[in-house]
């Protein structure tokens, strides 16, 4: 199911931005959730924003679309973001918030469709990398984090703790990011299929992060060292044995 925002304070124009996404191959009711917002702050105040695709008016109320969308990012940096103008150049500052695309209000019917044709070719790609959304310490907002920032994620009291690794832990240098999702939904999400293993009941590893091990324990390439549970062993050597296969196949 794809989760479209729309943030228009013209109503008829959410209508026609909708019966031309409802045209792509694909898009229909029982693929797409649309959600209509007619402010940037009613957007921002709403109670999910685990957004698929973004598409918002630039010129609108007291908060503008850069502006609602500078705020976006700061919940969502990886959020696919369209702006939608009756000017014919978007301003220089636009490209901060890195927009995917500018939808002009003068395009004719088709050229609107084939605009959509794009931005939905690329939802739905950013849709097939597996995530999961995160909270850090310092705030409320949440971030997509994706399989590659993860070395490992660990049990916790109302969820689970992410340990980041790369530009996610420059990013966060001193923050605890945490989902509430359990570490068994987690593993729904991220499993073997994204290079993670269970080596224990309380935490699974990002194989492609492993630089070490023995029959008991791994080491991480921070020089984190996790046990490997007995009865878990014999799995995690067969997981880890594909793993290693499909590598160096590559």
């Amino acid at each position: 199911m794809y989760r479209i925002a729309i943030c228009e304070d013209d109503i008829n124009y959410i209508v026609f931005l909708k019966k031309m996404l409802l045209k792509i191959e694909g898009m229909d009711e029982s693929t797409v959730l649309f959600y209509e917002f007619l402010s940037g702050e009613e957007l921002l105040f709403s109670t999910s924003i685990d957004f698929d695709l973004v598409i918002l008016d630039i010129q609108m109320g007291s908060m503008d679309g850069y502006e609602t969308a500078r705020k976006l990012r700061d919940i969502d940096r990886n959020m696919l973001l369209v702006f939608c103008t009756g000017k014919v150049e978007p301003a220089a500052e636009h490209f901060r918030v890195s927009p995917y695309r500018y939808l002009l209000k003068r395009y004719t019917d088709d050229e609107m469709l084939q605009e959509m044709k794009d931005i939905v070719d690329k939802m739905q790609e950013q849709k097939s990398y597996p995530y999961i959304m995160c909270k850090y310490s310092a705030g409320k907002e949440q971030i997509r984090v994706y399989p590659e920032s993860i070395l490992y994620i660990a049990i916790r009291y109302g969820g689970s703790e992410v340990f980041a690794c790369g530009k996610l832990k420059k990013q966060f240098p001193n923050e605890t990011l945490r989902t509430g999702m359990s570490l068994n939904a987690v593993y729904e999400t991220l499993n073997e299929s994204c290079g993670f293993v269970r080596a224990h009941n309380s935490y699974i590893i990002n194989m492609a992060y492993i630089v070490g091990m023995d029959v008991q324990s791994v080491k991480l390439s921070d020089g984190t060292t996790l046990t490997i549970a007995r009865s878990r062993s014999k799995e995690f050597q067969n997981v880890f044995a594909r793993f290693m296969a499909a590598k160096y196949k590559r």
